[in-house]
C-alpha cells in the first residue's frame, strides 16, 4: 500500500508564503504583458488617443487573462503538493525534536518515497541512537552508584566510586532536560 499523506497544507507559514508568491508573481506577469501589448500598440499602430489602447486591451489580452485564471489554481496546487515534499519532513522532524527535547518517547522517523531530505532522517535517526546509547550508559552508571552506596551503608564503610578513572572518563554527563533547554 502507498504511503500517501492525507494533508497537503501541513505548514501553512511556508507553503502559505510560497502560493502567495506565486499569486504574486501572476500578477506580476500579468502586468507586465498589460504594459508591454500597450507600448508596442502605441508604438506600432497609428496615432490614437492613449484611453483607446486600454479599451482595446479586452481584446487583445481578454484570452490570455481567462487561460491564466484557469492555469493559476493548478499552478498553486502543484505549488502546495510540490512544498509537501519538503515541508511534511520538516514537520516530522520538527515533531520529533520537540518529544526528544521533553524526554518522551521518539521512534526513529523514515520519510515517505519522493521526499526532500531523506538525509535528515538518517542523521536524525544515528543521532537518537546515540543518544539512547548515552541514556543507558547513564542509566547503569546510576544503578551501580545506587548498589555501591547501599553496599557502602550496610557496611558500615565510607561510599567508594565502583568505577575507576579510566572508566568514568568514558561515561559522559547526564543529558540536559528539556526544562535546561529552554
Amino acid at each position: 500500500m502507498k504511503n500517501i499523506r492525507k494533508k497537503l497544507f501541513v505548514d501553512p507559514q511556508v507553503q502559505g508564503q510560497l502560493v502567495w508568491r506565486v499569486c504574486l508573481y501572476w500578477l506580476t506577469c500579468l502586468i507586465t504583458v498589460t504594459f508591454m501589448v500597450v507600448c508596442y500598440r502605441i508604438i506600432t499602430g497609428p496615432a490614437r488617443p492613449f484611453a483607446w489602447h486600454f479599451q482595446e486591451l479586452r481584446v487583445y489580452l481578454g484570452p490570455a487573462l481567462v487561460a491564466s485564471l484557469i492555469i493559476l489554481p493548478l499552478v498553486v496546487v502543484d505549488v502546495i503538493r510540490v512544498s509537501n515534499r519538503f515541508a511534511g519532513p520538516l514537520v516530522r522532524l520538527r515533531r520529533s525534536l520537540r518529544a526528544l527535547a521533553k524526554g518522551e518517547p521518539v521512534e526513529p522517523i523514515r520519510f515517505r518515497q519522493g521526499d526532500f531530505w531523506q538525509d535528515f532522517a538518517d542523521e536524525f535517526n544515528a543521532l537518537l541512537a546515540r543518544i539512547k546509547t548515552l541514556e543507558k550508559k547513564d542509566s547503569l552508571h546510576n544503578a551501580l552508584s545506587q548498589e555501591s552506596k547501599s553496599e557502602n551503608q550496610s557496611s558500615g564503610f565510607p561510599p567508594m566510586n565502583v568505577l575507576s578513572g579510566s572508566e568514568t572518563s568514558e561515561l559522559s554527563p547526564p543529558l540536559p532536560q528539556a526544562a535546561e533547554l529552554g
